[in-house]
């Protein structure tokens, strides 16, 4: 804090905030000055507060946040949960990128409806779903992504195939154990373009081999592994 009475121009050269962003931050109550000398109307501002709340919104932090921080709540809370949602705009933007990237070296393609039904999500139970799509992206390169949003709440999903074509397909981890649709351990198949090359990957990312790979008659050559949280994955030789 300064002794020094100011104009709110002074003060803004001094915090390296606008004049229009010290007005609206005095409204909500965020940076509201100290004094006010009702002859000439300088004020006694607070120019360490301001320049600490410049400093986090150029983090793009959000107010109420800023305010927890400002008045001395958990700082490191606070920005490690800004952290993550900042991780996860960075993951819908790495995608984003990558479509429009698929789209300028195969040009832009539009699916076909179908005129049947097939399947586009799973959900399966898990232990810790933050390990597991650890587990699934070291294992099977699948992307693990924010899927829906509903006010402030996001869920995330492995993704499997682009949006809108035949091949998407999504699996939701669910490790909320009072969670209805959490029935316990499940059983799925995979296409693997290389299966001893994937089979030892998901051994090697935490799984559990199950079947070691071999040849089937009358089906593709094929192996089995379980995830760490118990859900049998077959793979088959694409």
């Amino acid at each position: 804090m300064t002794d020094e009475l100011m104009t709110i121009g002074r003060f803004a050269h001094l915090s390296g905030l606008t004049v229009h962003a010290l007005r609206h931050y005095d409204d909500v109550g965020l940076l509201a000055p100290d004094v006010v000398d009702p002859a000439s109307g300088y004020r006694r501002e607070q120019v360490r507060r301001a320049r600490l709340i410049l400093a986090l919104r150029c983090l793009d932090l959000p107010i109420e946040e800023i305010r927890r921080v400002v008045d001395g709540g958990d700082a490191t809370a606070v920005l490690t949960g800004h952290r993550k949602r900042l991780e996860r705009q960075r993951d819908v933007l790495t995608a984003r990128l990558g479509d429009v990237d698929r789209y300028l070296e195969e040009g832009i393609t539009v699916s076909t409806p179908g005129t049947g039904v097939r399947p586009v999500q799973m959900k399966i139970a898990v232990d810790d779903a933050a390990k597991a799509a650890e587990f699934y992206q070291t294992a099977f390169d699948m992307r693990y992504e924010v899927t829906r949003r509903a006010g402030n709440d996001e869920y995330s999903s492995l993704i499997i195939g682009q949006p809108g074509t035949d091949g998407f397909f999504l699996i939701h981890l669910l490790d909320d154990r009072t969670d209805t649709d959490r029935l316990g351990p499940g059983t799925f198949g995979l296409l693997v373009p290389d299966l001893d090359e994937y089979h030892a990957r998901a051994v090697k990312a935490g799984g559990t081999e199950v079947v070691a790979p071999r040849d089937s008659v009358g089906m593709p050559r094929n192996s089995a592994v379980k995830d760490p949280s118990g859900n049998w994955i077959w793979l088959y030789q694409e």
